[in-house]
This record gives C-alpha cells, structure tokens and sequence, in this order.
C-alpha cells in the first residue's frame, strides 16, 4: 500500500471564504484503491510554508498531491516550493503558454510579463494538460517521493485528476478499482441506506462509506484483506435491497437515467417551474446532448406570468393559491400544448425562509405531472433552508419521472 499526503493552499481556504472540494474529490476517487490517503493540509500562500509542509509530507509519505498556487500572480508559490525543494529550475512549457496567448489574444487582453509564470514548472516534471484552464499540472518524482501539482480550480483539477493523474497512478502503483463496489442511490436518506445495507456487511470482512451529495448517496464498500470473492454475493444482497433507489450501472446521476429512458422510450419533456427558478431544466441540460428529448421550460415565478402564458385562471389562484395541485395540474398540462411535448412537470412552491402560513407552510411543494396523457399532482413537504428545499424539490421531479417512465 502506497500513502499519500494532499495539500491544498490558498489564503481564501483559511478565510473561509472557498470551501476546499478538492481533498475530498481526490479521496473519494482514491478510496478502495492500494493508496491511503493519511492526512489533507491546507497552507496560506506562504512560500515558506509551503516548502515546510512538503518537506515534512516527503518524510512520511510515498506521494504528495498538491492543488492550488499554480497562477500567474505573486501568491502563487506552488511551483517555486517544489523546484526549491527538490533543487530543480523553472522552466515554460510552451504548448500551454501559446495556448494562454491565443485565449488572451481572443478575450482582446494583454499578455503580461507575469502571466508567463502560468506556464511554469519545474524541470525535468511530467506536463499534465490542462483541458478546462490555462495552467499546467506537473508530475515529478525525485528521491523516492512522487509530486503530483494540479490547479486549484476545482473544474480544472476534476479533469486533469481524471485524465491525467489516475491513469498515471494506475501504471505506477498498480491500482486496481476492481478491488471495490460502488453503488448510486437516490431518493432515501442516508441512515436509512446504513440500516439496510450494515446487516448485508456484518457478514463479511469489508468496509464501508456512504456519501451524500445533493439527494444522492454513494456507497462504496472494500475488503479488509485482498480476498473479495464474495463481491458478487454482497452486489446481489444489496442490489436487491435497494433495487427502488438504484441508479444503474455507467450511469452518474438520476437525471442522465431520466434522459435515457426519455430517448429509449422516444418521449419528449418540457417544465415549466415557479419556485425552482430553472433548477430542473439545469440538471438535465448541464448534461452534454439532452436538447435531443428535452424541449425546454418556462420559469413563471410570478403570478401574472402563470396566468399569461400558463392559463392558470385567475379564479383557481384566488380559491387554491398559486402553490396547490390544483396550479401544478394547469402549469403542466399548459406547457405540454405549448410546447407539444410528451411529457411534462410543474413544480410551484415555497421556497421559505418566508411566505409560509400554518396551511401551507414553508417546504410546502406542489408538481403537476402529464405523461403521455396520464396526469398525476403531488404534494410534498421539504425541510430546510431554501436551497435546500429548491434542490430536493427538483430532484423528487426528476425521481417521480424515472419511475414512473420505468
């Protein structure tokens, strides 16, 4: 087994300012592989602290992985610490620094004397590219320790981490995620998920961890030993128990699943939202090619808009209110003629922190469901803080479709 040390740097962490997302990205995908990750540091843009904490991780660990610092202004102090460690030059790779002149050029910005450093690293390191920004990571292994340094950007270091970084230390040290099991799961909470699954693994010599993110949960179970040969008797046992909630197999999220089923099953979706805000409609078009079955969506926060464009009858507000069933059922049968869509979802609400009365309080959502003709209104109460109420609310509309599509 291989350890590894991360550190992250950049004042904004220590201010709180920026939330560090990137230990528990590299974790997550490290985790079950034959690479413990023992510890994460997070260090000012201080060279000098810098250098004393990667002196310190070179004494105790195999790897050190490194985001932030890699820009061009005078905090960044990323590649000056690892060539000074190690004793090395600074050199430019000028594949990235023509690649940052042209985007310069095109955003009709100066090049300066400093933005050069963006191209900078420290010789006789592996270049990894940068697809998402304009700074290069860099690989270097020098008495024993390997360095691997990638931007702080967490866009730009998911990426490079994925195509890059894995790849190398597959080669390197052999990993093998076949040594592990992962499931997705959505639409149940997570002690729930512990009090189903923990009687399936008492029974066997593994771990487990359970990470929740935004309504879905990864579980991802290890052996304790190199003998897994009951992987497939405990994928079984928890496939079955959790069948409902399942995400299949090669599939990330539950909306790519509903944008699948929608193209198998030849259906075309539209939305029309109010408290929401275009949640929804985000999800699904954040994914590359969902314009193929998802025509769009109206965003009528106000009630005018309702009635203007969504038919929803004056009248109906004034008796049912512009967050009832009776709302939702009008918004989505109206976005489904104006549209021609095949199916669709309204979802109004309150969204809170105000706006809630002892009848419908705060968390109180309404969806309108039509698919394929057959109509469907739900109510539902969420807990919590506004963002929180907004985001389960879209997933639950995302999650009634997977099924009922199903």
């Amino acid at each position: 087994m291989a350890e590894a040390i991360i550190i992250t740097t950049g004042d904004e962490l220590l201010y709180g300012t920026t939330v560090d997302t990137n230990s528990a990205f590299i974790c997550s995908r490290l985790f079950g592989t034959a690479i413990t990750v023992k510890k994460h540091i997070t260090v000012p843009d201080s060279i000098d602290l810098i250098i004393s904490e990667l002196t310190e991780a070179s004494a105790n660990a195999d790897i050190i992985i490194t985001t932030g610092g890699l820009g061009p202004t005078d905090d960044d102090n990323t590649v000056e610490a690892v060539s000074r460690l190690f004793g090395l030059g600074i050199v430019i790779d000028n594949t990235h620094l023509e690649k940052m002149k042209s985007f310069l050029d095109s955003m009709k910005m100066p090049v300066t004397v400093s933005d050069s450093k963006m191209a900078s690293y420290p010789e006789s390191s592996f270049i990894l590219n940068n697809s998402r920004g304009l700074a290069p990571g860099f690989i270097i292994e020098k008495n024993g320790t390997t360095v691997i340094s990638m931007p702080g950007v967490p866009s730009e270091m998911e990426e490079m981490f994925t195509s890059g970084v894995m790849p190398y230390l597959e080669k390197k040290f052999r990993l093998d995620k076949t040594g592990q099991l992962l499931f997705k799961v959505t639409g149940i909470r997570e002690s729930e998920i512990n009090s189903i699954i923990r009687p399936i693994l008492l029974l066997y010599n593994v771990r487990w961890g359970i990470t929740p993110k935004s309504g879905i949960c990864d579980i991802i179970v290890v052996p304790e030993s190199n003998d897994f040969s009951f992987a497939g008797q405990i994928s079984d046992s928890i496939k079955k128990a959790l069948n409902p909630y399942l995400i299949p197999d090669g599939i990330n999220s539950p909306e790519e699943e509903l944008l699948e089923l929608l193209r198998q099953k030849q259906l075309k979706l539209a939305a029309a939202e109010s408290c929401t805000g275009g949640l929804f409609s985000k999800r699904l078009t954040d994914i590359p090619g969902s314009s193929d079955v998802f025509l769009g969506s109206v965003t009528a926060y106000s009630n005018d808009l309702k009635i203007k464009l969504l038919k929803v009858s004056p009248g109906v507000i004034a008796e049912y209110g512009a967050v009832s069933e009776e709302t939702a059922r009008i918004m989505a049968d109206a976005i489904c003629t104006i549209t021609g869509a095949d199916v669709s979802v309204s979802i109004t609400g309150i969204a809170g922190p105000g706006g809630g009365t002892p009848q419908k309080p705060t968390g109180t959502v309404c969806f309108g469901f039509n698919i394929c003709g057959e109509k469907f209104a739900v109510t539902r109460l969420f807990a919590g803080n506004r963002e929180r109420v907004r985001t389960f609310s879209a997933l639950y509309a995302i999650n009634f479709l997977r099924k009922e599509l199903k």
